[in-house]
């Protein structure tokens, strides 16, 4: 991530950054799985129950990703813009205002 002084809009405490960085690898680590599976082709998988568990984890894991986003932003007042975003420096705790790609 490519960051300056001049985006920085916020810090969280360390507490709420373990929070946010325990949903990041989770979500990460769901896509990729559902990745994995898709590329193996195997139709077994997109018909069966373990589909159907991936895919609502999918959703309640980004649902909280996101209200943890939410909910930070009321509490610390962070600006916003459109087209950018908020990240999270998981070394300084900071967020940055960044540029969508």
């Amino acid at each position: 991530m490519k960051t300056n002084k001049k985006n920085i809009v916020g810090k969280v405490t360390p507490a709420e950054r373990d929070e946010i960085r325990i949903l990041f690898e989770r979500k990460n680590g769901l896509i990729e799985l559902s990745k994995t599976l898709a590329e193996s082709g195997q139709k077994s998988f997109i018909e069966g129950p373990f589909y159907e568990k991936l895919i609502k984890d999918m959703g309640e894991t980004s649902t909280k990703f996101q209200k943890w986003w939410d909910d930070m932003s009321k509490k610390y007042k962070w600006v916003g813009r459109t087209a950018h975003s908020w990240k999270i420096d998981f070394e300084t705790c900071e967020i940055h205002l960044m540029k969508n790609e």
